[in-house]
C-alpha cells in the first residue's frame, strides 16, 4: 500500500509540474509583448539601484544627499546614457547607409581582383550576384527606422521604472502583510534578498566586464582605423551579455566591416585577431577573477536557457537567459521539493552558497 501510494504520490508531482512548466511556457510566449518591455524595466531598476548606492555614498558636510535626490540623479544618469548612446547609434548608422555605395564599389572591386588571382571569374560574378540579392542597404535603413521606432517602448519602460520605483517603499510593508507568521516572513525575505544580491552582482559586474571589453575594443579599432568604431564597441558591449556565442558575434561584425572598408582579406584577419584576443583576455582571465562562481551554473543549462529564450523572446532572451536561470537556480534551491531540481542546474552538485538556512528560534 504504502509502494502504491509513494508511486501515485509522484506521478501526481510530475503531472502537476508539467503542467505548471506548460502554462508559465504558454504565458511567456503569449504575453511576451507585454513582458518584454517589463523585464527591461527590472533589468534598468537593478542599474538604478547601484547607482544609487554609489550616490548614497557621497556625502556633503557629513551627510548624505536627500534620498530624492539620489533618486533623480541615478534616473538623469542612466536615460542620459541611454539618449547619448541612441543618438551616437543612429548617427553611425546613417552614415553608413550614405557611404553605402563607397563601400560597396571597394567590395565590388575585391571580389573582381580575388577572382582574377583565383583564376574563376565566374564565381566571382556569383558572388557579387549573391550580394546585390542581400540588399544590406535596404536592411540597414530598416534597421534605421525600427531603432527610430523604438522611442514608444523605451516611453513603456521609463513607465514601468517608475512605478517599479514607488512600488519599493510599499512593497515590504505588503510582504508584512501576506505573511504574518514572523518565521515565513523571514524566510521570503531573505530568499527576495539573495536572488536581489546575486542578480544585482551578476548584472553590475558584467557591465563593467562589458565596458571594459568594448572600451580596449574602441581602442583597437580605432588604430586600425575602422570607421564607425563607437558603432562596433557598442555592438561589443552588448553582445558581450550573451554567453559564448555574443563574443564571437560581436567580434566578427567589425572584421567583416573592415573588409568592406579596406577592400582586403588581410584587413579581417588582423581586426578579428586583435578584437578576440580582447575577448579571450578578459572572458578567461579578467572576469573569472571578478565574478569567481557566485552563480555556479551549468554550461549545459546556460547554453540549453540562451536557446530556450532565445527562441521565446529573441534577443532580449538572450541577454536575460543567465538572470532567469540563476534566479530560478536559487528559489527551487530554498525548498525541499525542487532542491533536486537545482541541483541539477549547477555546475558541481554545490548549493551551499544559495541555499538559505532556517534560523532556530
Amino acid at each position: 500500500m504504502e509502494t502504491k501510494s509513494f508511486s501515485e504520490s509522484l506521478a501526481f508531482r510530475i503531472i502537476l509540474v508539467a503542467i505548471l512548466t506548460g502554462l508559465s511556457i504558454f504565458f511567456i510566449i503569449y504575453f511576451k509583448d507585454l513582458l518584454k518591455p517589463f523585464v527591461m524595466a527590472v533589468m534598468v531598476w537593478y542599474l538604478i539601484k547601484t547607482i544609487y548606492n554609489y550616490i548614497g555614498k557621497i556625502k556633503i558636510m557629513g551627510r548624505q544627499l536627500p534620498r530624492w535626490l539620489k533618486g533623480t540623479l541615478s534616473l538623469a544618469f542612466i536615460f542620459g546614457a541611454v539618449q547619448i548612446t541612441i543618438n551616437l547609434i543612429i548617427t553611425n548608422l546613417s552614415a553608413i547607409v550614405n557611404n553605402f555605395p563607397t563601400y560597396k564599389s571597394t567590395l565590388d572591386i575585391l571580389l573582381i581582383n580575388l577572382g582574377e588571382s583565383m583564376g574563376v571569374v565566374n564565381i566571382t560574378d556569383q558572388m557579387q550576384e549573391q550580394i546585390n540579392k542581400l540588399d544590406l542597404q535596404g536592411f540597414l535603413t530598416s534597421t534605421l527606422a525600427s531603432l527610430s521606432a523604438t522611442v514608444g517602448t523605451i516611453v513603456i519602460v521609463i513607465i514601468y521604472i517608475v512605478f517599479l520605483l514607488l512600488e519599493e517603499v510599499a512593497f515590504s510593508k505588503k510582504i508584512d502583510a501576506i505573511f504574518p507568521d514572523p518565521r515565513k516572513r523571514l524566510r521570503i525575505q531573505e530568499v527576495l534578498n539573495e536572488i536581489y544580491q546575486s542578480t544585482n552582482k551578476y548584472i553590475t559586474l558584467k557591465t563593467v566586464i562589458s565596458l571594459l571589453t568594448g572600451g580596449l575594443s574602441y581602442i583597437v579599432l580605432m588604430l586600425f582605423g575602422v570607421d564607425y568604431a563607437f558603432l562596433w564597441a557598442f555592438l561589443i558591449f552588448l553582445f558581450n551579455y550573451i554567453p559564448y556565442i555574443g563574443s564571437l558575434i560581436a567580434t566578427l561584425l567589425p572584421a567583416i566591416f573592415a573588409i568592406v572598408q579596406f577592400g582586403s582579406v588581410w584587413s579581417f584577419v588582423w581586426v578579428f585577431i586583435s578584437v578576440e584576443a580582447i575577448q579571450l583576455v578578459v572572458g578567461n582571465y579578467i572576469e573569472p577573477k571578478i565574478m569567481g562562481k557566485s552563480l555556479n551554473l551549468s554550461p549545459l543549462v546556460v547554453v540549453v536557457a540562451l536557446s530556450f529564450w532565445g527562441y521565446v523572446w529573441d534577443l532580449l532572451g538572450m541577454f536575460l537567459s543567465v538572470p532567469i536561470t540563476s534566479i530560478m537556480l536559487i528559489t527551487l534551491a530554498q525548498f525541499p521539493a525542487t532542491r533536486n531540481i537545482a541541483i541539477l542546474l549547477t555546475e558541481n552538485g554545490n548549493i551551499e552558497n544559495v541555499l538559505i538556512k532556517k534560523k532556530e528560534d
